[in-house]
């Protein structure tokens, strides 16, 4: 621009001269410069930015090769000028108090990312499954086990001191691969018995006369422990599943890498899972949702913003709100939404139907 604009101005100039009145020949010279100036910056953002930016996105790999040698020549070239600079700038944020900023800071945040994920959507190179995905990669570290977890109350386990022939029935009547082994009661698992083990004593089952024989070393972890620590976890000690611990040492529920791996990819089920889903979408606009189902899963899924510190589930969302043990019958409304409890477990909450108006209705996923 310093070069451009003078020598456009001086060619400018003439004409301007030419125009009537005497203001015209007095700022001739300022004209000339301002229609020279606004001449060099229209080129040099069309020519010098966005046709250049526009053939490096259409052409990426081409225009990277063509370009590497001499950007690395370039910053080879003024480098000691780069590093002047860089240490008055930094030298001065000192004098004021402040940080330099690191390399860590030019990286992009999780919440950068959730936003070119969401922007490569709306263009067409990702599709849903794919975005959903992406999140689920991205929020997988803030999710801990309790989000995640089985039950206590929904555990199938084995005393340790049972023949094997219960196992074997366990296992036909819940075609699950492994089982908690526990020790007097539930809150006291000190094994784990997998299935596949079975086969290797059906032959001769005097060499484990019982369940304790057969049993193999339980993982435990807490009920606060991230899913990304325990994936790494599961990996170093060959571990599918985890026994959860809550804060007074009792058993909480489980965990499998299958119920990690949910959290990414969505759910799975397989020819033996006869288990309603989660949420079923009914032909009058509602829907009836398992109790055990996440709060930010319901609210992902009708667009709603449920918030409860006390309580992962919907199930216990709803007990929060009654204040009372629920029964079949009872309704809660929060959120622009109610919610109706259609069946119980015992004392506990196992479906809710959740009813929204039509202005605040949304649709799943």
């Amino acid at each position: 621009g310093w070069l451009g604009e003078p020598a456009l101005a001086h060619f400018i100039e003439p004409v301007v001269k030419l125009l009537p009145g005497q203001w015209a020949q007095l700022a001739s010279n300022s004209i000339s410069a301002g229609i020279a100036f606004a001449a060099i910056t229209y080129l040099t953002v069309v020519v010098g930015e966005l046709m250049p930016k526009s053939i490096a996105l259409q052409r990426p790999e081409s225009t990277a090769l063509t370009v590497a040698r001499p950007i690395l020549f370039i910053e080879a070239a003024f480098k000691p000028a780069i590093w002047l600079l860089n240490g008055t700038g930094n030298g001065l944020l000192k004098l004021l108090g402040m940080r330099a900023a690191s390399g860590r800071d030019m990286v992009p945040s999780v919440q950068e990312l959730k936003m070119l994920v969401v922007a490569s959507e709306e263009s067409g190179l990702l599709e849903n499954a794919e975005r959903d995905m992406l999140h689920a990669v991205f929020d997988f570290g803030d999710s801990t086990t309790r989000a995640v977890m089985i039950p206590r109350t929904e555990m199938f386990a084995v005393d340790a001191d049972a023949p094997l022939n219960e196992l074997i029935q366990l296992a036909t009547k819940h075609p699950l691969s492994k089982f908690p082994v526990y020790e007097g009661d539930i809150d006291h698992v000190i094994g784990i018995a997998h299935v596949k083990d079975l086969v290797r004593v059906q032959h001769d089952l005097r060499q484990a006369a019982t369940i304790r024989g057969l049993m193999r070393e339980a993982l435990f972890v807490p009920d606060t422990a991230r899913l990304d620590n325990l994936l790494k976890q599961f990996r170093a000690k060959r571990q599918h599943m985890a026994i959860v611990l809550d804060e007074y040492g009792g058993t909480a529920g489980l965990v499998t890498l299958g119920d990690l791996m949910e959290q990414i990819v969505g759910e799975v089920r397989d020819a033996f899972d006869k288990s309603v889903p989660e949420i079923q979408r009914l032909p009058d606009g509602s829907a009836l949702i398992d109790g055990l189902t996440p709060i930010e899963d319901v609210n992902e899924h009708f667009g709603l913003a449920l918030r409860d510190e006390n309580y992962d589930t919907l199930a216990g969302f709803v007990l929060g709100r009654l204040d009372r043990i629920a029964k079949v019958g009872d309704t809660v409304d929060a959120g622009g939404a109610r919610f109706k409890v259609e069946a119980m477990d015992g004392l506990r909450i196992a479906r809710v139907s959740l009813f929204q108006s039509q202005g605040e209705q949304k649709g799943g996923n």
